[in-house]
């Protein structure tokens, strides 16, 4: 008898990566290093990512840029390696003020940002997949002016799962 292999492609789930904890509507940050900082121990006070998560963020940061110039808004998606990870979570972050990031794939080119969507993924064949799910999210630009005017931490998880979730079942 002969059988065939199927990979079965196993999605990330948004119920499983998106926590209300995770949700930080209203950080003060001068700058995006600091931002960073303030979500990697955030992620890492909470047990979802190592203390080298903290330094790789911003190394990763700082040799591959994460500023994504969308329509009018602009949104950073910072990651780092799986090997940093516990658990696989989306941190996200508005910013009363821009902070300067560069853009990805042209890091000469800098980007004002309010809106950061960090995330952590322990899966690392998933992290492509999961990348390419949020910049389709953050390309429509109701998204993005939704969670920037969303009146607190509950309105933008609801707006994330509602848009990341729908994109990550269409992937």
């Amino acid at each position: 008898m002969i059988f065939k292999q199927f990979e079965v492609k196993q999605t990330v789930k948004i119920e499983d990566i998106l926590k209300a904890e995770c949700i930080l509507g209203n950080i003060e940050a001068p700058s995006k290093e600091a931002a960073l900082k303030i979500m990697a121990e955030k992620l890492y006070s909470l047990g979802y990512v190592k203390e080298s998560y903290i330094q790789a963020i911003q190394d990763r940061e700082a040799n591959y840029p994460s500023g994504l110039p969308m329509e009018d808004l602009k949104i950073a998606i910072p990651h780092t390696d799986a090997d940093h990870v516990n658990q696989s979570v989306i941190c996200f972050a508005r910013l009363p003020e821009d902070v300067e990031f560069s853009v990805m794939g042209d890091p000469d080119q800098k980007i004002p940002v309010r809106l950061i969507s960090m995330f952590a993924l322990k899966e690392k064949k998933k992290i492509g997949d999961l990348l390419e799910t949020l910049i389709t999210t953050y390309q429509d630009n109701n998204v993005l002016k939704a969670l920037l005017n969303a009146e607190d931490d509950t309105a933008i998880y609801n707006i994330l799962y509602d848009n990341v979730g729908k994109n990550l079942k269409a992937s």
